[in-house]
């Protein structure tokens, strides 16, 4: 045996005397087997730095690997077939401690609780892994329990070699060992013929575990020659001072007293202790001087060039500085961008930011990181499909799962199959019946079936839209059903995995992923090609495992589903370097033995580097000390990792020839503070780093110019400076030159197009064409609708625009809210009125029992109609049902006794204007010889005859609290009432005579059931008075300020407290009160709001008419209407560009003298003012 081992700090040249040596021995020892063996990260770099290195540019009996490829040459020396993984993978490693620790659940006390998580079967298999890397059988473990002094470690060791024995033995059980692979390795290399006349050389490595240390001693033990290099100072007194485990250099210490317990003078040492990697002055100071122990004064850094820091404002800050750092390094000449890293302590914070930012200065890079697969479709897919069965088809997960596209269903298919679901409620099982429904059609313009040219039946589009969802259905449910059914019941794994296997093959999965990877290599994207077909692979190799191991074993839905899920978050897929010359990004723990020109060292805040050491473990430190004192050696716990975490630093910062770069945030991903780690102000205190260069969220002035490296990245920055440049105000000439030139680039002017459309951007709505006006609104030169497109133009004409001309529409969705309610309540009404009046009745002539009766009936009769209804069977659904009841009574026990109190007929029910079989329609003259069509609905009207004239209350029922008001109805908001009244007045006849009718009433009543509002307990007959008197349920509108009408309206009795009906008091004198003066109108009052309401509408027909339809809702002491409007995210209101229109505040007795003015009508109103 002939063992050499190289001695020396970091940059001193020990990875090249290795290189030198090996090239002797091939000049003197030509085809003498040589191994480098090295970190698995680092075999690419290393390769082709040792074949640049020889001679000829190459060499062939040199074979440079890690601890797995090693293994893979030696099986192939001796002929042996044997995998480099393991034929059962961590997932299925997982699967058997699962089904192990269902098996001796019972049996565990201390592990109890924590086998209840689902993540104690990774926790474990990490644990028997260690264990087996420090050579601790399950016989060990027995035997701790009983020398240990802690009884509850004492314990948990006799649970854990109960459940370590129980694992092996089902291991061998499916012909695997748990016997490290590396053990398995020292079995084998002394058949190889690798070993004869081998040179071994081992460079690169801090750490080793005692596995790794058996196989180190039987390569130096076989081989000619050995060569190790350790990372150590040279001085044997400086060397002394780190066997301490949280010295600096502990860990190679720790390798040096080891191969000296076992070789002893058998070694051979060689020291190298002048730095040869290092160019840069302040490099070398830093590694021998800030990295001594003590650490060294700062005198030895004067006049040095600082090492340069960098502060972002936060990730993305720094990591932007870190590329135009990168960008001004390769102006130098002859630079490359494979003389720069960046190193990392780990990938998942920084690693997606740097990506995106050297993706957008155009750097050319790979990172070196395993990325994750959870996200795939496929993962999707799979976990899904458990959840479908989980959730009973629950709506959200069934369309995610749709949405992953590996479906043979288009995605509009899918858009069309959710909309479909969402406006008729479909979800739960009625995913597994046919669908029948459809939205309503008007078949009143039909005269007779619609025939095509040929005779045959037209299919209207809601009959097409059906056949095309139920096809979609159909497809789905006849793959999917059958899956379901299987889902409910335990299965062993195998049987699992076939069905699996089925519903893939079924849905046509693998040859969507054949297709994807296809064109992802077509259109050169190899990570998207990689990422198809690796995860493919990946769960093809899950599913044979679990059949493998579980192939007797009952599984659960849950369980199965568990293990699925665990195995997908396993699933990394990895990537090639696409290119030799990039810029590498990698963490210190794969980078370490690797070194670059140019290294920038990221993310050094506190707790990102150094990391925070987190939990302990299973077995916590203390215990692990207790387990050394009776002999078994396990890793070291949370304490010496955290002291690992400086030399790490130290690996970090040696790793750079020319310069080094440190940098960190300011600032998290949630604006939350950051603190630079420890050592960052250590080396600023010493001098060793220059002030901090701080990278601003903004771009400051007169700094434009470092910001400027790329193209696109430029223009994208212009955005920013944009409003100024438009607004005319000082920007540096920079942004100017920089636009002027994309403004003549033919390449860069549609860039520069894209990244200033938000700029540019405004939402004014211009003048809409006349034709298509036309087209929109007018036919044969009459515009029609109702007066409820009228109200929402003159709210905000754009939303008037946007649903009536653009016929925007929210997708329906089935729910049961307050619209759905006051359209079930409303329609019980109409079926309730309509019942009476063709009996010739009134509400009045209801008792309780028959009113109730009918009030069930007809709820009932209409909840069996309604298939929506009718279905819902959850005791939620059916508890709104019965409150609907109770509120539907409530509202026809008011009613009726209105009705009592009342000497007013009900004469007209869902009366309609406009239509084909109702009143004539209101025609508003617009000028130009247009016209404005209202048409509409009016709920109800009463009638009474006195004194030989008729009286007419219009009565609109509603279930919200609307109110009217007299500046509502002058700023056209509100006229609906009045709109009702001109078609009561048009309709030119009544039941009893063909005489006009003069105006009772325009009146809401509500149809509600409120709270009650008490201030203690109340009996039933209490609750009920109380109910009565309330604002909320008490009719509003406008009434007939003759005290004689009203009293026939309502029993008013003179100097008595307000009626919910009429709430209109009359004093004992038998005036109207002053304090209700307001909610009474004369007639000629009543006229003036009709006819003024016929202006406005003019008015707003005539701006439709012009196609103005400007972004302008109305203010009235700050209430908006944009607080519930649905195009609110389609106008996006912006103060800066557009402007509400404001209205003032009116009274009642102003906002009629203001509808006089605009109608011509002069002044005030002498019987108001009386």
């Amino acid at each position: 045996m002939n063992l050499t081992m190289y001695i020396g700090r970091a940059g001193t040249g020990k990875s090249f005397a290795c290189y030198e040596r090996i090239r002797e021995i091939i000049e003197q020892n030509p085809g003498e087997p040589i191994i480098l063996l090295v970190p698995e990260p680092a075999t690419y770099k290393v390769e082709r730095e040792l074949a640049e290195f020889m001679p000829n540019g190459g060499f062939t009996t040199v074979r440079v690997v890690g601890f797995g490829r090693l293994a893979y040459q030696v099986y192939q020396s001796i002929g042996t077939v044997k995998e480099q993984s393991r034929s059962i993978s961590a997932v299925g490693r997982n699967l058997l401690l699962r089904l192990i620790m269902k098996r001796y659940n019972a049996e565990l006390g201390v592990l109890s609780q924590a086998a209840k998580r689902p993540e104690f079967s990774d926790v474990l298999q990490g644990l028997f892994s260690e264990f087996k890397s420090f050579r601790v059988e399950a016989s060990d473990l027995a035997k701790g329990a009983e020398q240990v002094h802690s009884e509850s470690l004492a314990r948990k060791l006799a649970e854990l070699a109960k459940l370590m024995e129980a694992y092996e033995t089902e291991l061998a059980k499916h012909g695997e060992s748990d016997l490290d692979p590396l053990i398995e390795l020292v079995q084998a290399l002394p058949e190889s013929p690798l070993m004869t006349n081998a040179h071994v050389f081992v460079d690169g490595f801090h750490w080793f575990t005692p596995v790794h240390y058996e196989l180190l001693y039987t390569l130096f033990d076989l081989a000619k020659e050995s060569v190790i290099t350790v990372n150590l100072p040279v001085d044997p007194k400086e060397r002394m001072k780190h066997r301490n485990r949280g010295a600096l250099f502990s860990r190679p210490r720790e390798i040096y007293d080891t191969l000296h317990e076992r070789y002893g003078n058998q070694i051979n040492e060689r020291t190298f202790d002048s730095a040869k990697r290092f160019e840069a002055p302040v490099l070398t100071a830093l590694e021998q001087e800030f990295f001594a122990s003590p650490v060294r004064s700062s005198n030895n850094t004067v006049g040095l060039t600082q090492i340069p820091l960098i502060k972002g404002y936060n990730r993305d800050c720094e990591a932007d500085e870190v590329c135009r750092h990168i960008l001004h390094y390769m102006e130098q000449p002859r630079a490359r961008w494979r003389d720069v890293g960046i190193m990392l302590r780990e990938s998942e914070t920084y690693g997606d930011t740097l990506e995106k930012a050297l993706t957008r200065y155009e750097i050319p890079h790979f990172i070196d990181r395993q990325r994750p697969m959870k996200t795939h479709p496929l993962s999707e897919f799979l976990a899904d499909i458990f959840e479908i069965v989980r959730s009973n088809y629950g709506h959200d997960v069934l369309f995610r799962w749709l949405k992953t596209d590996l479906l043979p269903v288009t995605r509009e298919e899918v858009d069309e199959l959710e909309n479909y679901c969402l406006e008729f409620g479909i979800r739960h099982y009625q995913w597994e019946k046919e669908w029948t429904y459809t939205r309503g059609v008007n078949s009143a313009f039909l005269k007779g079936p619609q025939l095509d040219e040929d005779g045959n039946p037209i299919k209207y589009s809601e009959e097409l839209r059906l056949e095309r969802v139920n096809a979609t259905h159909k497809k789905i449910m006849d793959a999917l059903e059958p899956w379901f059914e299987f889902a409910l019941e335990p299965h062993t794994g195998r049987e699992w995995c076939s069905k699996l296997y089925e519903v893939l093959e079924n849905f046509e999965v693998p040859t969507q992923l054949y297709q994807w990877a296809q064109e992802a290599e077509q259109a050169n994207d190899l990570e998207a090609k990689a990422s198809h077909e690796q995860m493919y692979s990946a769960v093809m190799s899950f599913f044979d495992e679990v059949m493998a191991i579980a192939d007797e074993d009952e599984l659960t839905l849950d369980e199965m589903a568990l293990l699925m899920e665990e195995g997908l978050e396993d699933v990394n897929y990895s990537m090639i370097p696409p290119t030799l010359d990039h810029v590498v990004v990698t963490t210190v723990e794969r980078g370490y033995s690797q070194s670059w020109k140019q290294v920038f060292v990221m993310g050094l805040n506190q707790g990102i580097f150094p990391q925070s050491m987190g939990d302990e473990g299973l077995i916590k430190d203390r215990e692990r000390e207790e387990l050394a004192s009776v002999g078994i050696t396990l890793a070291e716990g949370a304490l010496p990792k955290a002291f690992n975490e400086n030399f790490l630093f130290y690996l970090a910062c040696t790793r750079a020839k020319q310069q080094l770069t440190l940098s960190f945030a300011g600032a998290g991903t949630e604006g939350d503070a950051m603190e630079s780690a420890l050592a960052v102000k250590r080396l600023q205190n010493m001098a060793y780093c220059s002030k901090e260069t701080f990278v601003p969220l903004s771009i400051q002035e007169d700094t434009e110019s470092d910001y400027l490296w790329r193209p696109n990245q430029s223009l994208a920055l212009l955005s920013s400076r944009w409003a100024e440049l438009l607004g005319g105000e000082s920007v540096s000439p920079v942004w100017w030159g920089l636009y002027n030139w994309a403004c003549e680039s033919t390449v860069y002017r549609p860039r520069l197009a894209e990244v200033t459309r938000g700029i540019r951007d405004n939402n004014a709505v211009p003048l809409i064409d006349q034709d298509v006006i036309n087209g929109l609104f007018l036919k044969d030169n009459y515009m029609s609708g109702s007066v409820t497109r009228l109200e929402r133009f003159q709210q905000c004409p754009f939303s008037f625009y946007a649903q009536y001309g653009l016929k925007l529409e929210e997708r329906p969705i089935r729910t049961f809210g307050a619209p759905e309610i006051g359209t079930f309540l409303h329609e019980n009404l109409r079926r309730l009125g309509e019942h009476l009046l063709e009996q010739n009745r009134q509400w009045r002539d209801l008792d309780d029992e028959e009113r109730n009766t009918l009030c069930e009936q007809v709820a009932t009769d209409l909840i069996n109609e309604d298939v929506y209804m009718k279905e819902e069977s959850d005791a939620y659904q059916k508890q709104v049902q019965q409150r609907l009841i109770q509120t539907l009574k409530r509202t026809v026990y008011r009613l009726t006794d209105w009705s009592k109190k009342s000497d007013f007929n009900t004469v007209y029910l869902e009366q309609s204007f406009g239509g084909y079989d109702g009143w004539p329609s209101i025609d508003v003259a617009l000028g130009n010889n247009r016209f404005l069509k209202l048409r509409g609905q009016i709920d109800r009207v009463d009638e009474y005859m006195y004194d030989g004239q008729t009286y007419g209350a219009v009565i609109d029922y509603k279930s919200g609290g609307t109110r009217i008001s007299g500046q509502e109805v002058y700023y056209g908001l509100k006229l609906q009432l009045m709109t009702y009244l001109l078609a009561l007045e048009s309709s030119g006849k009544t039941k009893e005579t063909n005489y006009s009718i003069l105006p009772a009433g325009a009146i809401y009543t509500y149809v509600k059931n409120p709270q009650i509002k008490a201030d203690g307990p109340v009996t039933k007959a209490e609750a009920a008075e109380l109910s009565m008197v309330q604002d909320d349920i008490k009719n509003s509108g406008y009434f007939a300020d003759d005290p004689e009408i009203l009293m026939h309206m309502d029993d008013i009795q003179p100097g008595a407290k307000s009626s919910p009906y009429v709430p209109v008091r009359i004093t004992a004198k038998g005036a109207i009160h002053g304090s209700d003066k307001y909610k009474v109108k004369s007639t000629d009052e009543f006229n003036l709001m009709t006819e003024y309401a016929s202006h406005v509408m003019a008015e707003a027909g005539q701006k439709i008419g012009h196609g103005e339809f400007p972004i302008k809702p109305y203010n009235i002491d700050k209430r908006i209407p944009c607080t519930y409007c649905d195009y609110r995210t389609v106008c996006r209101f912006d103060s800066t560009q557009n402007s509400y229109n404001y209205l003032q505040k009116l009274d009642e007795s102003t906002a009629l003298d203001k509808m006089r003015e605009a109608l011509g009508k002069g002044g005030d109103n002498d019987e108001m003012d009386s």
